[in-house]
């Protein structure tokens, strides 16, 4: 008689590839976390645009909106191809600006407390992401570039505000 071999562990998930690189993708970004915190808010204004352009498709299908909208088409237009210098600008703007922006007010101004020096230091991120995006784009009209200074400041607080939380959970 042959003994059939019992095998230990949990369930068969646990054993697939697709479990175990899940896992491993998972530790290496809580482990490695601060280098990816400036792509969140592009990665979280992408997906939105793609939602919106989902929205906008719909609302055209169903006769709400005309195909011929300007909005329609520059929503596609930066749900597809504007991630890229997006996440360009984020990437440069932390590393040139918000980092060194940061040291320098905390040794300017030592008195100032942790949620001031975070709101400027992300304000300083957010204005030279909007920046970088108003020169990039080049838009006409004032309301544009007051948008695309408005999309900048969200993006950096909101990056700057996850880099510090990241960093301050790997301390």
């Amino acid at each position: 008689m042959r003994s059939k071999r019992k095998y230990k562990g949990g369930p068969a998930q646990e054993r697939s590839i697709l479990y175990g690189l899940r896992k491993a993708v998972t530790r290496h970004l809580i482990k490695n976390s601060a280098p990816y915190a400036p792509a969140l808010s592009p990665l979280f204004f992408f997906f939105l645009a793609h939602i919106i352009t989902l929205l906008a498709l719909f609302c055209m299908q169903t006769g709400i909106l005309q195909k011929d909208q300007m909005l329609y088409k520059t929503m596609v237009t930066w749900a597809v191809y504007g991630f890229l210098p997006f996440l360009l600008c984020s990437y440069v703007s932390f590393y040139c600006i918000a980092r060194p922006v940061a040291d320098l007010l905390e040794r300017r101004f030592p008195f100032w407390s942790s949620s001031i020096l975070n709101i400027s230091s992300g304000g300083a991120y957010g204005l030279a992401i909007g920046l970088f995006l108003v020169l990039l784009l080049k838009p006409h009209t004032v309301l544009s570039i007051l948008l695309l200074l408005l999309i900048g400041l969200a993006a950096g607080q909101g990056n700057w505000f996850f880099y510090r939380k990241l960093v301050n959970r790997a301390a």
